[in-house]
């Protein structure tokens, strides 16, 4: 799409039909699939674990880790204000930067948990960097489905380290990232599938950042899923980055059926939505919103053909639609007690 159509589409599709979603079950949770017959293997995990740090390695291939019943909390700052004098490792705080670490176990399907995070909001970005993950996936552990998460207010919320190629998330709930909704920065093939990635400083981060990797020869999939962006002090300003952190080395990108909603005017990572546009092999029945009374700034690189562009107020109707449609259609995702039941 050149620069004359995009601005020329912009607001001009009302927000009226929303994305099609995949039934749910209403009320209560769903049952958890039998485990795999090869192995038999089912580990669960219930009760809240607060600031203990549940690692588990080494199982059979095709075994399920069943936390629909469990609570974790995440915490990456020693103290509730990080700033330049006082950094998140300073403080007397309790910290669990790593909740859940899954290593060493093929094809591994992680069902459920609710990860409540106690990361700082409005501490600057720069200051409250000390790394976390609400889940880590990582070591041999390929081939991992991770379903029905809910995680908020935490640094990244999942994680795919090395040696975990192939994954797959469907169905996660994951809000207030104060980082990554989901950290793939050794660039390694999967899906993202029917996820609401709702108020994240960044959505997905295929980034290797100094590191020789190179992801070329790998494919990212985005189907179904909704990724919000939201401002948070960072380096001085209330601003956000895009909603996937490509590079030139970043795997290939299919995206279909998705809403990217970017609500920063003033949003960093033109850069990397330019990478996102040009890493793009696949794109149908997108929509990007701008969410921002103001106008889209000329240079914001206008997205491939297969999306469609909403502006201003028709925008932040269709994101508020899509969003409430998603939550109706995935009650089998844990709540916390102070959100829509």
């Amino acid at each position: 799409m050149d620069r004359r159509s995009f601005m020329g589409l912009a607001g001009l599709y009302p927000a009226l039909a929303l994305l099609p979603g995949p039934s749910k079950a209403q009320g209560g949770q769903a049952p958890a699939q039998q485990p795999d017959s090869r192995s038999g293997t089912q580990i669960v995990l219930s009760g809240d674990y607060g600031y203990e740090k549940k690692s588990i390695r080494d199982l059979d291939i095709g075994a399920t880790i069943d936390a629909r019943m469990a609570s974790f909390t995440v915490a990456n700052s020693r103290n509730s204000n990080p700033d330049a004098t006082t950094g998140c490792d300073e403080g007397e705080l309790a910290i669990n930067r790593y909740p859940v670490v899954v290593e060493n176990c093929p094809g591994v399907r992680f069902v459920g948990g609710r990860f409540d995070g106690k990361v700082p909001l409005t501490s600057d970005w720069q200051d409250t960097y000390c790394n976390s993950a609400a889940l880590l996936v990582r070591n041999g552990t390929t081939g991992a489905t991770i379903e029905s998460v809910r995680v908020r207010r935490c640094w990244d919320a999942i994680r795919i380290g090395e040696g975990a190629g192939g994954f797959r998330l469907k169905g996660c709930w994951l809000s207030e990232t104060r980082d990554d909704a989901m950290e793939n920065d050794y660039l390694l093939s999967g899906i993202v599938e029917d996820c609401l990635f709702d108020e994240c400083f960044s959505g997905i981060s295929v980034d290797p950042a100094k590191n020789a990797r190179d992801g070329t020869g790998q494919v990212v999939r985005i189907d179904g899923s909704l990724i919000h962006m939201h401002g948070y002090l960072a380096k001085g300003e209330v601003t956000h980055e895009a909603p996937i952190k490509a590079t030139e080395k970043s795997p290939m990108l299919r995206i279909t059926g998705s809403v990217f909603a970017l609500a920063a005017a003033n949003m960093r990572g033109f850069r990397r939505l330019g990478r996102t546009w040009h890493k793009t092999i696949e794109s149908r029945d997108n929509v990007l919103l701008w969410l921002p009374g103001e106008s889209i700034p000329f240079d914001l690189p206008p997205p491939p053909s297969g999306f469609r562009v909403l502006t201003g107020a028709s925008a932040r109707e269709y994101w508020d639609k899509a969003r409430l449609k998603w939550i109706a259609a995935h009650r089998d995702v844990a709540r916390f007690s102070d959100e829509v039941m």
